[in-house]
């Protein structure tokens, strides 16, 4: 039920995209670090904050309302999680293309200088191995919601931050539901 309300709210950003102002077509490269979370029960994961980064290309379209744009980036993300196996913490590296899709408000405070708000669904694919030490499974996809804003420099230059919030689990560990949140502080550069 949630994909397909998800993939209504893409459809219909999209179209919008495409009725409204066509020529503002932009593209770029975004990159940045992650502070990451994840949790799954006392004792069975590392209740840490982990740092990864990322880094891809992005496009953004105007919509046919003042201020508003559709954003969306591919990007590839590596971060990893502590996990506690025979009373040893082993670390395991995670793999993935993240495909976020932002609805956004920009607004412009002075010549070269203004703000952005964002919120919208983000599409997490992990690749490679799956498996948490042989006590659980990663998802090799799942999904969160990104809540965030920044400022836009220069016309081009955009720094912002982004709190990622799970919508289900993105897999089990002893059969407990594992569940990621993170704080995303991000650099990009529009062409």
């Amino acid at each position: 039920m949630m994909m397909k309300r998800i993939s209504l709210l893409l459809v219909l950003l999209l179209s919008l995209a495409g009725t409204g102002q066509a020529q503002s077509w932009e593209w770029g490269l975004e990159g940045g670090v992650e502070l990451s979370r994840f949790k799954a029960s006392k004792g069975l994961m590392s209740q840490e904050n982990r740092v990864g980064w990322f880094l891809g290309g992005k496009i953004k379209t105007g919509l046919p309302l003042p201020n508003l744009a559709v954003d969306a980036s591919l990007l590839y993300n590596q971060n990893k999680m502590t996990y506690t196996k025979s009373g040893k913490e082993r670390d395991k590296k995670l793999h993935m293309f993240v495909i976020p899709l932002n609805l956004r408000y920009d607004y412009e405070l002075q010549k070269n200088f203004g703000i952005y708000l964002a919120t919208g669904p983000q599409w997490n694919w992990l690749i490679g191995n799956s498996d948490i030490g042989g006590m659980g499974e990663l998802r090799h996809s799942f999904f969160d919601w990104n809540v965030g804003g920044g400022f836009n420099i220069l016309k081009h230059v955009q720094v912002g931050f982004n709190y990622n919030i799970p919508l289900g689990k993105m897999g089990e560990v002893n059969n407990v539901d594992l569940e990621g949140r993170s704080w995303n502080f991000r650099f990009g550069y529009w062409f």
